[in-house]
């Protein structure tokens, strides 16, 4: 009886260690499925090896795979556009998605305080999805209730490190909606060369230099102001001079015309002389002077075209007048002169609030962008900030709250000319770009072939400044 019972126990044993093992080896073979899913790469290269090995087919799957090899290989020499397009940025984005968001997006969440604690335990905010550029990736965020932009923003240099980003930027969509800007490559970290000068001149889009996304950075002139801020060497030049530039076939047959004001005596300016219908540089009281009779111009220009149109359109006969001003705060802030300081200061006031609409345009540059030394930098819709001294001269410029957003211009360094940050008023979110690098000698180039006509004034305009001058 005791044999009998020591070999049902036995029996037992060996049929309940045997259930586990098989429990075992069935789990653990679905683990293997799962992580073969999970991971298609991996489940491609096993069946590689398993599917020959069964079938006796090894040279078959060899032509198989030097065939797919050399057709890879050929279509990215043939078409590399279309390989990159089609295959390699499809592959290189679902790679990056899998590793690096949603393998790490619940720890980086917590990580940088994104997450918040539920009744059923931690909630995160929900990737939406990922768009993988060749410099950033763009990710959707669905916000949890009760956050904000704000706090997103605060968030950027962790959510930056947690996804080896070089940097990290929060854009508003909608409602509940956000994207996170990741920079992970730099295509401002070289000299980027002057553009050629185009045939024609399209003064609502201004190519100048390139964006932090790889696209052209182009700038509008007409309809609006632009105000340029940067420390000594920053790169103001190359906006200013690559805009003429890509204007300048229409300073040539006299659409545009440039009236330029350099307070240093010429030394920034004098190059492009010949593309300067009027340039004042020899003393204050020429300086102003030009500026109240580009007044005088745009109060004549409203007064005939009110009830006409809201936005000229500029010809020969009524060009655009661009009035260029290399270092505002020299006539507005440090004019030893009371009263040219004054007078200077009202007339940039008058054109920046009623100059857009008559295409009497402002384009001006400072080196110190505080309040006192110029009051009126709220007034022009399209502001660049280059290198600047503190945070709180970039919100000067850009507006309250910029560099929190990402608009770190302080920390530009000196090797980057030409790099910088940019608002305009239809968008909330700064944007990285850099300008094109113009040499001395494509400046003197562009004046020589692309000069204004000899007339200094014409038509309409020289009517006003007489006009003006009888009234005086």
């Amino acid at each position: 009886m005791d044999l009998v019972t020591r070999n049902d126990t036995a029996l037992e044993w060996f049929v309940g260690a045997g259930l586990w093992l098989l429990g075992a080896l069935v789990r653990g073979f679905g683990r293997l499925l799962w992580w073969l899913m999970c991971r298609p790469l991996w489940a491609f290269g096993v069946l590689l090896l398993v599917v020959p090995t069964v079938t006796g087919t090894w040279l078959q799957v060899l032509y198989v795979v030097n065939g797919v090899a050399a057709f890879l290989v050929a279509w990215e020499l043939t078409l590399p556009d279309s390989y990159s397009r089609f295959f390699a940025q499809p592959l290189r984005r679902w790679r990056r998605v899998r590793r690096v968001y949603r393998r790490n997006w619940e720890t980086a969440m917590v990580m940088s305080g994104m997450a918040k604690p539920g009744v059923e335990g931690t909630i995160v905010p929900q990737l939406l999805g990922v768009d993988c550029g060749r410099w950033a990736d763009y990710v959707e965020v669905g916000m949890l209730m009760g956050q904000s932009l704000t706090d997103y923003e605060r968030a950027c240099p962790a959510l930056a490190t947690s996804f080896g980003a070089l940097d990290c930027r929060v854009r508003a969509d909608r409602p509940g909606i956000l994207w996170l800007d990741l920079r992970h490559g730099d295509p401002l970290a070289k000299t980027i060369p002057a553009r050629p000068i185009p045939d024609e001149a399209d003064l609502g889009s201004v190519p100048v230099g390139v964006r932090d996304d790889g696209k052209p950075w182009v700038l509008q002139l007409l309809g609006t102001h632009l105000f340029i801020a940067g420390v000594t060497g920053s790169g103001k030049g190359s906006i200013l001079w690559s805009l003429l530039r890509g204007i300048a076939p229409a300073i040539q047959d006299g659409t545009v015309r440039v009236w330029a004001l350099d307070p240093k005596g010429g030394m920034e300016l004098a190059f492009g002389r010949p593309m300067f219908t009027r340039f004042a540089a020899e003393s204050s009281e020429a300086m102003v002077r030009l500026l109240e009779d580009a007044v005088a111009v745009m109060d004549d220009r409203a007064q005939r075209m009110a009830g006409i149109t809201r936005l000229h359109v500029p010809t020969a006969d009524e060009p655009m007048i661009l009035l260029v001003v290399d270092e505002l705060a020299s006539l507005t802030a440090y004019e030893p002169d009371r009263k040219l300081r004054d007078r200077a200061t009202a007339a940039l006031s008058a054109l920046l609030t009623k100059g857009r609409a008559v295409a009497v345009v402002v384009v001006a540059a400072a080196q110190d962008p505080r309040k006192e030394v110029v009051t009126f930098r709220s007034l022009f819709p399209t502001k660049v900030a280059l290198r600047l001294d503190t945070p709180s001269q970039v919100d000067m410029v850009l507006g309250e709250g910029m560099h929190a957003m990402g608009a770190a211009c302080d920390r530009i360094p000196t090797s980057l000319p030409g790099v910088g940050y940019v608002t305009v008023d239809d968008l909330r979110e700064p944007q990285r770009v850099r300008a094109c690098w113009v040499t001395d000698e494509q400046i003197v180039s562009a004046s020589r072939s692309h000069s204004a006509p000899v007339e200094q004034l014409i038509g309409v305009c020289e009517l006003a400044i007489e006009v003006r001058d009888e009234a005086a």
